[in-house]
């Protein structure tokens, strides 16, 4: 369905790939911080949504949650719904985190993306500090 703003938001759609691919693979935090980062030019408020993404980050850290995707046995082991035959992404999150650095144009936000690619919680949350300040 065409601007679907449910299913396929365009503001997650602005890259090489849906945003949905990328932040399914990490825990809920990490997620939602991506999330923030990826859609931050788009919807209209991009201090905002980077204020939240950091606010997310500083969460993920504080719960010691890895800036590394979620290990799909480990939510086996917990029995949320996820079985041997779930696929998550045709490719693994290093390699999308990574295609999304190579096709960001900031080099800032780029260095996000780079950072989680390198499971980098500290550089991710500096790359965000540094997107604040350069927005208005």
């Amino acid at each position: 369905m065409p601007g679907n703003t449910v299913d396929h938001p365009k503001y997650y759609e602005n890259g090489p790939f849906e945003c949905i691919l990328l932040a399914e693979q990490y825990s809920f935090n990490v997620g939602n911080c991506l999330q923030y980062v990826w859609r931050h030019k788009d919807k209209g408020h991009p201090k905002e949504d980077l204020e939240k993404a950091l606010w997310y980050a500083k969460q993920a850290i504080a719960r010691e949650e890895a800036f590394a995707p979620c290990d799909r046995h480990y939510y086996d082991s917990l029995r949320i719904g996820f079985t041997e035959r779930t696929v998550v992404s045709a490719y693994d999150a290093n390699t999308l985190a990574r295609i999304k650095a190579m096709s960001t144009e900031n080099k800032t936000e780029s260095n996000f993306w780079y950072s989680l690619a390198n499971h980098d919680a500290q550089g991710a949350l500096d790359s965000i500090e540094r997107m604040l300040e350069k927005t208005e």
